[in-house]
């Protein structure tokens, strides 16, 4: 093999094992990103549940009849 079909040889091996590299990264930020979606929907589903559970003092859980 002469210089220059090594030199071709080891950019395109460069270029793929970077290739994957960015590919990995992007994976991992895509997970990360779901991962964070999930979280603020558990978040703003506790809340919902809370909120519905237990109203606010005042609000018609009890009705005054001494009048």
């Amino acid at each position: 093999m002469n210089s220059v079909g090594i030199a071709n040889t080891y950019a395109a091996t460069m270029q793929v094992q970077t290739s994957q590299a960015l590919q990995s990264e992007m994976m991992k930020m895509a997970a990360q990103q779901d991962a964070n979606l999930v979280a603020l929907l558990q978040q703003g589903a506790e809340n919902l549940q809370a909120a519905q559970a237990a109203p606010p003092e005042g609000l018609g859980t009890r009705v005054d009849v001494t009048a």
